[in-house]
């Protein structure tokens, strides 16, 4: 996963959620980091804006 710009990023994808305190995980199968732990600021072609 590479960084790309600050508005689709894992911090704000409908797909990053939380595993513990202060870790998160990729849970959309059809992304290169499904199953993987993610930060704020990575990024993939994958993103999905969460729902308001």
């Amino acid at each position: 996963m590479s960084n790309a710009t600050t508005n689709q990023c894992c911090g704000t994808c409908a797909f990053h959620i939380p595993m513990a305190a202060d870790e998160f995980c990729c849970n959309n199968e059809d992304s290169e980091g499904y199953g993987l732990s993610t930060t704020y600021d990575d990024c993939c072609d994958e993103y999905e804006e969460r729902e308001a």
